[in-house]
């Protein structure tokens, strides 16, 4: 156990309700050469008894080795985090799952949130699961969408619920089973918050403003060792995770503004639509935390800031208009090119063949190619790699 969240220091062994289901997780960080030994030669031996097997570990890395997280901070979710998440996933002919459970305490029209979803993700395959019958959460029926799924949405409301209904069941299990063989969890505010090892402002009651709630501390651990906040910008929460982070050093408090979110893939994440507001227990100009801008990457490993803007100019998105062709997805809009090193910036009207974003102050690495023409540092929705892309203005 770290800091409430759960970090397990030994393979543990779950088997699924009502049919012969297997997984194995064990610590993001630690392995031990008898255990990588021996665990081939026992899922062999399951295997000849007809046992299906899952494993979800990480064995190298940080956050998922294979799959992706986008957690968003909460308000309306941004075009840029909602894209991001669905090619991540496959695209829109993938399968989604979008778990509601946070949301109220009140009946939830399922029909009427599965079009919804359906609707503001623009995918065609998305199955609602919701219930707070944690019976039912570990049944197999229940959980068999989201072994067929490759994109989960996790909505807002009061993460308590969703910790209540799920921690512990075969839910959690095959989220995390989705995660290990590629696919992407995502969530916004509380959706957010439950990705975290320890639950921040967890409380079974209206009381937002009390950050830890005794008995309601442990989120899933997509994000292994990290406290997450949400709605940071809105409701004046810069400050609030240092109570959580002085009280328990080891973890990373991540702070995030409401239009912001972080892409999370193996040892890093980058920041897309606004700040985040990173706590890692240092103090910073008079602060315990210190902001990332959208298009700042993280690595989550030596918590550290990772550079990548050694090009002499930078371009601020204010406007963006998104196409797609043949040839590829370009974006059309305006904004201002820059020096690094001086004052001189003239504004433009560009034409990019990547997509580009425009809420939060996105700037992106750029450099001179010929007339009228740069090249930028961008990552396109499906990946965390910064690629160098062609613009003419």
């Amino acid at each position: 156990m770290v800091g409430g969240g759960r970090v397990l220091s030994q393979p543990t062994l779950h088997c699924g309700q009502g049919r012969d289901n297997l997984a194995i997780m064990t610590s993001p960080r630690r392995f031990s050469l008898v255990l990588l030994t021996a665990i081939p030669v026992l899922l062999s031996s399951l295997s000849a008894f007809g046992l299906k097997v899952t494993i979800y570990y990480n064995a190298q890395t940080v956050g998922p080795a294979k799959g992706w997280l986008v957690i968003h901070g909460g308000g309306n979710v941004t075009n840029e985090a909602k894209e991001r998440f669905v090619a991540l996933a496959g695209g829109r002919e993938a399968n989604f799952v979008a778990i509601p459970t946070a949301l109220s305490d009140t009946p939830i029209d399922l029909d009427k949130y599965r079009l919804q979803e359906m609707r503001r993700f623009d995918v065609k395959h998305l199955t609602v699961l919701h219930t707070k019958d944690r019976v039912r959460a570990n049944s197999d029926g229940f959980v068999e969408p989201l072994r067929h799924a490759s994109g989960v949405w996790i909505g807002g409301g009061r993460q308590y619920r969703l910790a209540d209904a799920y921690l512990g069941t075969a839910v959690e299990r095959e989220i995390k089973a989705l995660l290990a063989r590629g696919g992407v969890v995502g969530g916004s505010s509380a959706g957010a918050s439950i990705q975290g090892s320890f639950l921040v402002r967890g409380v079974p009651s209206d009381n937002s403003s009390i950050m830890v709630s005794p008995g309601h501390v442990t989120g899933f651990g997509l994000l292994p060792n990290s406290a997450i906040d949400q709605h940071v910008n809105t409701r004046g929460r810069e400050g609030d995770l240092d109570l959580v982070i002085d009280a328990h050093p080891e973890l990373l408090g991540i702070g995030l503004d409401q239009d912001a979110a972080i892409v999370v893939h193996g040892d890093s994440f980058f920041v897309v639509g606004g700040q985040v507001a990173i706590h890692d227990g240092k103090p910073h100009d008079g602060a315990h935390y210190f902001f990332l801008s959208s298009g700042q990457s993280y690595d989550l490993k030596t918590r550290s800031v990772q550079p990548h803007d050694d090009l002499p100019l930078v371009m601020t998105v204010n406007s963006a208009s998104r196409k797609t062709t043949r040839s590829g997805v370009t974006t059309v809009g305006q904004g201002v090119l820059q020096s690094r090193t001086g004052s001189e910036s003239q504004q433009i009207n560009y034409e990019c063949g990547v997509s580009l974003y425009s809420v939060g102050k996105n700037e992106y690495p750029a450099r001179p190619d010929g007339a009228r023409r740069i090249k930028i540092r961008a990552r396109e929705v499906n990946t965390d790699i910064l690629h160098e892309y062609t613009c003419k203005f």
